[in-house]
């Protein structure tokens, strides 16, 4: 959390010159998951940025050798959603997390699918629902709760398919 609060503390208020170093994503050029930087054939590498018309920060990464590579942030009214990359793929653990600090949901990805165990929350960080995926769809048991934390129901996921 404070990695997170620190890397957006410095984002918001790094000076200008800072940030010119990146470059906007939409001046790269995507050719099958690689970014170029126009019509060169060389790979992009370095920092790169997105904007919201509103010229607010939309997204902020790091490209290696034309591919998503490491620790994304998002940004969408005040609030954050992190996630990894390896190689252009969604890698490791993602957190969406809301603009008064608290998680609001999480995970994690391997080979550009979700894997594991994923949570989501309700505003005042009780758990809304909780279940498991394996390579991109729902499996097993899913437990939702009121906003108190009381379960209210389960539903059990069977190779991606719902049977209750």
């Amino acid at each position: 959390m404070i990695k997170i609060t620190f890397v957006f503390i410095f984002i918001i208020f790094a000076p200008e010159s800072v940030l010119a170093k990146g470059i906007s994503l939409s001046q790269l050029i995507n050719k099958n998951g690689q970014y170029f930087i126009s019509d060169k054939l060389i790979p992009y590498s370095g920092l790169t940025l997105s904007y919201f018309k509103n010229g607010t920060i939309k997204y902020v990464g790091n490209i290696e050798n034309g591919m998503k590579h490491g620790v994304w942030l998002r940004y969408l009214n005040g609030s954050i959603w992190k996630e990894n990359y390896l190689k252009g793929k969604l890698e490791g653990p993602w957190e969406w997390i809301r603009n008064n600090g608290k998680i609001w949901s999480s995970g994690t990805y391997k080979n550009n699918k979700k894997e594991g165990k994923e949570k989501h929350y309700y505003s005042n960080g009780q758990i809304y629902y909780e279940g498991q995926y394996s390579n991109g769809k729902q499996v097993g048991l899913w437990k939702y709760y009121d906003k108190v934390g009381k379960l209210v129901s389960e539903v059990f996921y069977g190779i991606g398919q719902e049977a209750k």
